[in-house]
């Protein structure tokens, strides 16, 4: 079955990973069916859940006026492994991610492939959209904030990638993107930090990427989110901004995601990005010169110390 977007029939793919998601999935679920642009078709990747979820997924696939494709994963595979299976399975020339404990707004798959096509000429182009979430707590109520706002995040950076090679600006729930975006981002690197963030930096690096100021996702904040919504100017946020070791660990994660990049799209980056992605391994003077020089900054004063701090002194190199 096609979706219908400007009178035009599309092939539309929805990628849920679950586990252990019973406590929200079915809202999650009915807000798919509920969406003005139906998918025509559910891929679903479940990871290993002990609980109901499968009995939900089971369910929903017999009540879905389109098609619900499960499978079970056992033993676990994460979270990033799980959604680059899970794309891998799905067959549309758009392809909308979703997580298991939100509510997707009702025009959140036909505003996002409007933008998709909008952007990506006749379909060759790597397109990537994703958009703003309004904050809800466990019980759906509306926390009255929105997530760019609340982390202190700009989704219009004149250069997105020069923001990306540092922190991600892509919340995975809210992206849709096409196939040529799958073709070129796939298979995964090893031990990337996030699906979506790979995703950004693929589009930024390769096509392009587009930022929706309104929400098209109220985002659920339980405690027990993959990544979630913390304030990041706070007590707790200028305490992240000062060298610790974990946060030469994740700035090491980040970096080897950065090397990534360049060993794989090395002929499509720029010549200073390519600078600063080798000066890597090397640290101090030659890094901050070279980001300095590709106009390479984190958003936010906090983002910034803690950017200057740690590649000058160079302390993730030991976690490389």
């Amino acid at each position: 079955m096609s979706a219908m977007i400007d009178g035009e029939p599309v092939e539309l793919s929805v990628a849920l990973c679950t586990c252990h998601g019973e406590a929200w999935l079915e809202a999650q679920l009915d807000s798919i069916l509920s969406q003005t642009l139906q998918p025509s078709e559910l891929i679903v990747g479940d990871d290993a859940s002990k609980d109901g979820t499968f009995g939900i997924l089971q369910a929903f696939s017999k009540r879905a006026p389109f098609p619900v494709h499960i499978a079970r994963h056992e033993p676990a595979l994460g979270v990033v492994d799980n959604f680059e299976v899970t794309l891998s399975r799905a067959r549309g020339q758009y392809i909308a991610l979703c997580d298991q404990d939100d509510l997707w707004l009702p025009d959140r798959l036909e505003r996002s492939v409007s933008k998709v096509r909008q952007a990506e000429g006749d379909g060759s182009k790597p397109v990537l959209v994703h958009s703003d979430l309004v904050l809800i707590d466990a019980d759906g109520r509306d926390m009255g904030e929105k997530f760019m706002e609340m982390r202190g995040l700009d989704g219009h950076p004149a250069n997105p990638l020069c923001v990306l090679l540092r922190h991600n600006l892509v919340t995975g729930c809210t992206v849709t993107c096409n196939r040529a975006l799958l073709e070129v981002a796939r298979p995964f690197p090893e031990r990337l930090v996030m699906h979506d963030w790979w995703l950004a930096l693929v589009a930024a690096t390769t096509g392009e990427i587009h930022f929706m100021d309104e929400p098209t996702v109220r985002y659920r904040q339980h405690g027990n989110n993959q990544v979630g919504a913390s304030r990041f100017i706070s007590r707790s946020g200028f305490l992240r901004a000062l060298p610790s070791a974990s946060s030469r660990r994740a700035l090491a994660d980040v970096f080897r995601q950065d090397l990534e990049l360049g060993s794989r799209f090395r002929d499509r980056l720029p010549d200073p990005v390519l600078e600063f992605i080798d000066a890597i391994p090397s640290g101090g003077r030659r890094l901050r010169k070279a980001a300095v020089g590709a106009g390479i900054q984190p958003q936010g004063w906090a983002r910034r110390i803690r950017f200057f701090l740690e590649t000058f002194t160079g302390g993730y190199r030991r976690y490389l």
